[in-house]
């Protein structure tokens, strides 16, 4: 089930419903010698300067006709606290016990403007899958889509600012 890209125009075979993002932003910044020197890296988990805090989360917009979602695997920034405990609690089968976590949103998702800082709510669910990143009540176009869902016009969009970009 594929999708006429709004882009390029061309028919691509599949629908991207999923994005991840491979560095927070204050990371990807960098050039590869400060990078080496300045940050630590893990699959889903950063830390730059032995400052800032940074794991990984999927945040998720309803895709209404498709009674689908779109998913963005974002970082987040969390205090020194919160990361060391989920770092340490990564794997642990009762994830969706613990308490939600405040964190801030550390990409820019094209193509919504101003994403990096938003404030959210990380829910861990499971040791199989991310923890589950909610928008706090804001009237951010992401926001506002997070809570009322999206068109399948519109997850070609924001497909078509990833194949392009």
């Amino acid at each position: 089930m594929g999708f006429v890209c709004s882009v390029c125009g061309e028919f691509h075979a599949e629908r991207l419903l999923d994005i991840r993002l491979a560095l927070p932003e204050p990371i990807h910044a960098l050039d590869e010698g400060e990078r080496a020197r300045r940050a630590w890296l893990a699959e889903d988990f950063a830390v730059l300067d032995e400052q800032h805090f940074y794991l990984r989360g999927l945040l998720e917009i309803p895709v209404l006709e498709l009674d689908s979602r779109f998913g963005y695997g974002v970082w987040l920034e969390v205090d020194q606290e919160d990361f060391q405990y989920l770092l340490e609690h990564w794997g642990d089968p009762a994830q969706d016990s613990f308490d939600p976590v405040a964190a801030t949103l550390a990409n820019e998702l094209a193509p919504y403007d101003g994403t990096e800082g938003l404030h959210v709510a990380i829910q861990p669910v499971s040791a199989e899958s991310l923890p589950s990143v909610r928008l706090l009540a804001d009237e951010h176009p992401l926001c506002l889509d997070q809570r009322n869902g999206i068109s399948a016009a519109r997850s070609e969009e924001l497909a078509a600012t990833v194949l392009h970009h």
